[in-house]
């Protein structure tokens, strides 16, 4: 492999990790003890508001099968800036592989259906943002049902449907939510363009 494009593979390594780190602060920081208050059984497995998925999004949309490896690096790193002292079990590795590769899945099996979204593909208009937000949705449902079966020994069968509803909204207001910030940045830095 050539000197640039290890460059160019470890600054995307560490700019997910960077957009993965700051949206996991913000859960934990703030959305996770604000839901306590109001729903502590489903914060246990899920955060209402989860911006970690749409760095997911973002990653495959810019980045297509590599962003399986640059997620897979970032929830590594994230691990052990965040939670050094956890425990590493094949759950959460299995886990991390799982969210690493939900949004690559969905973009693949759109393309494969004729329908290619990836950024390299077309320009990005107020349609890309919505389209992203679709994929978004059907990563979430896979996200959802792949932690259900991971976790099934954790989550009691009557707590399944509540918590994959619980994954479905975090992971789309989190796409939300994060595409407001990035379109938000993109118009900043527009206007200290001109």
């Amino acid at each position: 492999m050539k000197l640039e494009t290890i460059k160019i593979h470890t600054l995307n390594v560490l700019l997910v990790t960077v957009g993965y780190v700051i949206a996991m602060i913000l859960v934990k920081e703030v959305i996770v003890p604000a839901q306590q208050t109001y729903l502590p059984s489903v914060t246990v497995f899920a955060a209402l508001i989860f911006p970690l998925h749409g760095v997911r999004v973002i990653a495959a949309w810019l980045f297509g099968a590599w962003s399986v490896v640059y997620l897979f690096a970032a929830n590594f790193f994230m691990h052990f800036i965040l939670t050094p002292d956890a425990d590493l079990t094949t759950k959460s590795i299995l886990a991390w592989f799982l969210v690493s590769s939900v949004a690559f899945v969905t973009f693949e099996t759109l393309r494969l259906a004729g329908v290619n979204l990836y950024a390299a593909n077309r320009p990005t208009t107020l349609a890309t943002w919505r389209h992203l937000l679709i994929v978004g949705f059907i990563s979430s449902v896979l996200n959802s049902v792949g932690h259900n079966i991971i976790f099934a020994s954790n989550i009691l069968p009557q707590d399944s449907i509540p918590i994959m509803a619980a994954f479905l909204i975090g992971d789309t207001t989190g796409t939300l939510v994060c595409f407001g910030a990035l379109m938000l940045m993109f118009r900043g830095l527009r206007s200290l363009q001109r």
